[in-house]
């Protein structure tokens, strides 16, 4: 019984811990998604909506360790590659969603 209750233990231990993988692309794309017209300057706003706000921090969480930052940056890239858009938005939005870390302006040419 004792055997039981340890191994159960163990693997709740494990199910539990955190993945390492990086995040994928597509969860990148839809965290962004709601930032488009925001980062193109057609949004009504100075401001970003509330969703691309949500969506920043969750990129932004997703940059902050070392590893991730190259993959959520190539991924936005590749998201965008056929966009015309301002860098600078990611920056200045991360800022008014306060997102913690402020997110570099990832453009064309942002070498990652």
């Amino acid at each position: 019984m004792a055997k039981l209750i340890y191994a159960m233990m163990i693997l709740l231990f494990v199910l539990a811990t955190p993945g390492t993988a990086k995040p994928s692309c597509e969860t990148v794309s839809k965290r962004l998604a709601p930032c488009l017209s925001y980062i193109q300057g057609r949004y009504h706003s100075i401001k970003p909506s509330g969703r691309c706000c949500r969506g920043l921090i969750d990129i932004s969480n997703m940059m902050k360790k070392r590893g991730d930052y190259s993959a959520v940056c190539k991924c936005i890239k590749n998201r965008l590659l056929h966009t015309n858009y301002d860098p600078k938005r990611f920056q200045i939005g991360s800022q008014q969603c306060k997102t913690g870390y402020t997110l570099p302006p990832v453009g064309h040419t942002t070498t990652c």
